[in-house]
């Protein structure tokens, strides 16, 4: 009886396991690594207009005419940042970290000398009324690290040399999800001594220069431009799609 007994489970296991089919099993959907990039134009080459080579293993990222701005000022204390991304139809981020480009003239340093980062998110034009923040602060430090580029910027129409270097900056952004949408990024920085800039991107007429500089003294905010040109920042961000 033990043994007939025991048969007859066998078989009526076999019988589930055999009716078991793919709709009988949840598919979840595993988040999807994604890396927003708008650097492409920083790197100008080896050789600048003036015919000077670059040091080997680096770049140039030369500023030229009708351009004559090195970078910009975004001391926290005295002045802040802002610039605009979009997060594609039909998408949602689960954000992880910005990465921001960056240079103290005269260090050369490997590590570059920031050691505080703060940035906000808003869903519209912080630089109009009705602006609603989404993320962020400027009390909460969001820097994580920073390494070389193997860039140097330069000015066209100035002796060429290798007094900026630029770096590129990890910042940390915890717990930041954003649906699909414009949104702007307003940030400011502490170095531990000196003064440092953010170089803008060569002017591009195909790309939408929005760029803005928030003054602290009165806060008002400025459109930046270069030679009448409206200019725009070289930024990264990466993290992971969440399902919709």
């Amino acid at each position: 009886m033990k043994s007939s007994f025991f048969l007859l489970l066998m078989s009526i296991a076999t019988l589930f396991v055999g009716c078991k089919n793919d709709d009988d099993e949840e598919v979840i959907p595993q988040p999807q690594a994604f890396t927003y990039s708008a650097v492409a134009g920083m790197s100008t080459g080896t050789t600048s207009v003036a015919g000077t080579s670059v040091p080997a293993g680096y770049t140039w990222s030369e500023v030229k005419a009708p351009q004559s701005t090195w970078g910009l000022n975004g001391t926290i204390t005295d002045r802040m940042l802002a610039d605009d991304f979009q997060v594609p139809s039909g998408e949602k981020w689960n954000i992880q970290n910005f990465y921001f480009y960056v240079y103290q003239t005269g260090f050369s340093g490997t590590a570059f000398p920031v050691n505080e980062f703060y940035f906000e998110i808003y869903s519209s034009d912080p630089a109009v009324a009705g602006a609603v923040k989404v993320y962020g602060d400027t009390t909460t430090n969001r820097y994580g690290s920073s390494e070389e580029t193997k860039w140097y910027r330069i000015l066209q129409g100035q002796p060429d040399n290798t007094t900026r270097k630029i770096y590129k900056m990890k910042i940390n952004a915890p717990d930041l999800n954003l649906s699909a949408g414009t949104y702007w990024i307003k940030w400011g920085s502490k170095t531990s001594t000196g003064t440092h800039f953010y170089p803008q991107f060569p002017h591009d007429a195909s790309k939408v220069n929005n760029a803005q500089q928030f003054v602290v003294s009165n806060s008002t905010w400025v459109n930046l431009e270069d030679g009448g040109q409206r200019i725009s920042f070289p930024f990264e961000i990466s993290g992971t799609k969440l399902p919709n």
